[in-house]
């Protein structure tokens, strides 16, 4: 397969791994590309910066009243989850031993049934939550706490990270919506992280090699966070059960093949 190829189909396959509840090292990104571990790091940079771009306005925001001394909640939330994937993650990461690809797809299937069966059992219609829509949601130190936990044990294989956060925020009541975007916000912790344990680097042939799957991993993480946020909003319960039927089909497909 052509460098260039392989290089825009990685940050593609990266991204869909990301923001869906899969990991971009499982075994179906490299059935899908063979060489993608080649351009992880520049995949792993194109989502990282997408998040930031995406939401550039609410961070900006978010600092800006920070240095009038206003802490808000949102901004706790990735702080201390930003901390505890690093206090959790860093120790987990200089470990030689790793779940594996096969035990880490059928616990990302897992998730995914998990929020799935959520997803089925929350009514068309329910006043109380109607009315608690109207309220503002806001995340706490216990959020930031798990979804730093998860992050943070996320290095020890393929697992899902988006997944699992997504669900430790829909079980408290959280909203589709505010569930997937508070997922996507933390993210670039983990990602971080990732990029710490993969250690040097070497980029493979020109420059605009490793560019075209930076780019290529960021539009389409963009487009594709626009997109679940958007369903999430519109079409909760139908976007959560895509959301989550995803790595049970990927399972599906790896037991058979």
């Amino acid at each position: 397969m052509d460098t260039l190829v392989e290089a825009l189909l990685s940050g593609l396959t990266v991204a869909l791994a990301s923001w869906f509840p899969l990991s971009p090292e499982g075994e179906v990104v490299s059935v899908l590309v063979g060489n993608y571990q080649s351009f992880l790091v520049p995949a792993y940079l194109g989502v990282t910066f997408a998040v930031f771009f995406r939401y550039r306005e609410r961070f900006s925001r978010l600092l800006i009243e920070a240095m009038k001394g206003i802490y808000e909640a949102e901004l706790k939330y990735i702080f201390f989850a930003a901390l505890f994937t690093a206090l959790i993650g860093l120790p987990l990461s200089k470990l030689s031993w790793g779940l594996s690809a096969k035990i880490s797809s059928a616990v990302n299937a897992l998730i995914g049934a998990l929020i799935v069966l959520l997803s089925l059992a929350t009514p068309r219609r329910n006043p109380i939550r109607e009315l608690d829509g109207k309220l503002s949601e806001e995340p706490s130190i216990l959020d930031s706490l798990s979804a730093g936990v998860i992050q943070g044990v996320g290095v020890l294989g393929p697992l899902t990270r988006t997944g699992a956060v997504t669900l430790a925020l829909l079980l408290p009541g959280y909203s589709a919506r505010k569930a997937l975007q508070w997922s996507f916000m933390v993210a670039p912790a983990y990602f971080i992280l990732r990029l710490f344990q993969f250690g040097s680097w070497e980029p493979e042939g020109p420059v605009w090699v490793p560019f075209t799957a930076f780019a290529s991993a960021f539009f389409v993480s963009l487009v594709l966070i626009y997109l679940l946020e958007s369903l999430a909003e519109k079409r909760a319960r139908l976007a959560l059960t895509a959301f989550g039927i995803v790595p049970i089909i990927v399972f599906a497909l790896e037991v058979i093949v």
